[in-house]
């Protein structure tokens, strides 16, 4: 876990160090995860003993990295689609992992995917609807 650690810090020192000479948008601890998670799974993939469990910690801190990235960029409205979205992004995962995918849970994922979309196709019509739409778009919002 170590060695893990100092590759990341080392990635995060080299994309700070670009993102300064470069001056472009880069997180450094995004980066310096990602690349890490990679190439553990590259090495995981060959049959190189890793820790399986730090690989899914690595992978699991990405997928919540891209979905509060999505959530901010995408229009309040679509924060419908939050809960199908990060369970599809954690289905990808483990089958990048596993090299295994669960049909029930995709099957799942389908239905909770349909759910969001008539959630959405209601989010104006009046009465509780409406009120149900925004309860689900306000779900992680500060009281």
């Amino acid at each position: 876990m170590l060695s893990v650690f100092i590759f990341i810090s080392l990635l995060f020192a080299v994309a700070v160090w670009w993102r300064y000479k470069t001056n472009r948008r880069l997180c450094a601890i995004c980066f310096g995860v990602f690349t890490a998670w990679l190439a553990l799974l590259a090495a995981y993939k060959f049959g190189w003993p890793g820790d399986p469990v730090l690989l899914g910690l690595l992978m699991g801190q990405s997928i919540t990295g891209v979905f509060y990235l999505a959530m901010r960029r995408l229009p309040k409205e679509l924060k419908l689609f939050s809960l199908p979205f990060l369970l599809s992004l954690t289905a990808v995962f483990y089958w990048l992992i596993t090299g295994r995918a669960s049909l029930p849970a995709l099957w799942f994922l389908t239905g909770l995917w349909l759910a969001a979309w008539v959630l959405f196709g209601w989010r104006r019509d009046p009465g509780k609807k409406t009120a149900l739409t925004k309860a689900v778009i306000d779900c992680c919002e500060e009281p």
